[in-house]
């Protein structure tokens, strides 16, 4: 099984669309893998550091896996929270304070976070966002994406961009899902350990500007669409062709409960 683990932090990787169309290369689509299992995520009340790990190995082996990241930094107050054929979601204020966080399970990543945005409001955090989402169901090989966020405005995107978009890139593809409320979230299904991003995008008459709020990242270029199923994005470090997809094989998963261990 390969680890797929994720610091929770503002100070890391910054990552945006206009960046993943700089290193574009075709390629074809890895297949996803098939049944559930178990996710967990691992969070340190008292630091800025968590761990998310899934898989189809044992309850155990996934647990261990995101307890050692989140312990690698120093940490030793590290939680497990664990599902079975279930999604976990943690959210926490834009700007780290300690022990103020929320946690939810659900049979989807949106019920997860949906959840854990409720938590981190009630314990206290302002401008809480979803840093961490896996699911059991999660392809092993790839980060696990996060779920579109709460807000945004209706209206504020061009209706030929909403639905969910893949790039070619070598060894996998990227999704983009672009919402009709002026969302978004961008993740890989490529091995090259990208970090999932999420936030607000607008666009209309060729321009758009994306603003993320898990990383430092904010953005803006052209896009010209090619008939209905493929768009030119244009932006400082490049362009890309984008390809409208119907489904993503990473999304979805069933079941629920939750399991805390200290």
């Amino acid at each position: 099984m390969r680890r797929t683990i994720a610091a929770v932090g503002w100070t890391g990787v910054r990552v945006g669309a206009g960046f993943l169309l700089a290193v574009a290369a075709m390629s074809p689509w890895p297949a996803a893998a098939q049944g559930f299992g178990y996710a967990a995520i691992a969070k340190s009340p008292s630091t800025n550091w968590a761990g998310a790990e899934k898989g189809t190995t044992t309850e155990a082996s996934v647990d261990a896996g995101a307890l050692q990241y989140c312990q690698s930094k120093g940490a030793r107050d590290c939680k497990i929270y664990s599902v079975v054929d279930s999604c976990v979601a943690l959210a926490a204020p834009a700007y780290f304070v300690p022990n103020i966080y929320g946690v939810g399970s659900g049979a989807t990543r949106e019920g997860a976070a949906s959840q854990a945005l409720a938590e981190c409001t009630k314990a206290g955090g302002v401008n809480c966002v979803v840093t961490l989402a896996p699911c059991g169901s999660d392809d092993v090989r790839f980060q696990s994406p996060l779920p579109l966020p709460p807000g945004g405005k209706p209206g504020s995107v061009d209706p030929a961009l909403v639905g969910l978009w893949g790039l070619n890139v070598n060894g996998g593809i990227w999704v983009w899902q672009i919402s009709v409320n002026g969302t978004y979230t961008v993740h890989s299904e490529a091995p090259d350990n990208l970090p999932p991003q999420t936030g607000t995008f607008t666009a209309s008459n060729g321009k758009y500007t994306q603003d993320a709020i898990n990383t430092q990242w904010d953005d803006q270029g052209t896009y010209t669409m090619q008939g209905t199923t493929a768009v030119l994005i244009s932006v400082k470090l490049g362009k890309g062709t984008w390809y409208r997809i119907t489904a993503d094989p990473v999304y979805g998963a069933s079941g629920s409960g939750i399991t805390i261990r200290r």
